[in-house]
């Protein structure tokens, strides 16, 4: 297990990757002054979730296949890998990226 949340270390490490990767896309992508981090999670449906606000017009999408040499692209892909569910929505607040991550049977 892990930290205060009792999660087990492989959803740990996923949701550290998968947070990672949806916050250095608001900062190159959105231009933004604020990027906010939520973590949220729930026993009953066994996931911990990540979500990642900032103040972009939003439009994150997965690309097709990188070629090998291309250093960037793969963010959504791993994001994609790692999530049981992801998304986004545009509102008031920002264009929002979220995850959930499972952490149990």
């Amino acid at each position: 297990m892990s930290g205060s949340w009792g999660l087990p270390v492989e959803a740990a490490e996923a949701l550290e990757a998968v947070a990672g990767e949806l916050v250095a896309n608001a900062v190159e992508h959105s231009d933004s002054r604020f990027i906010a981090v939520g973590l949220c999670g729930s026993r009953a449906a066994r996931v911990a979730g990540v979500r990642v606000t900032d103040e972009g017009p939003g439009g994150a999408s997965v690309p097709e296949k990188p070629s090998a040499e291309q250093e960037h692209g793969r963010g959504l892909l791993i994001v994609q890998a790692l999530a049981e569910r992801w998304g986004q929505r545009k509102g008031d607040d920002g264009h929002t990226v979220w995850a959930e991550i499972a952490v149990g049977p």
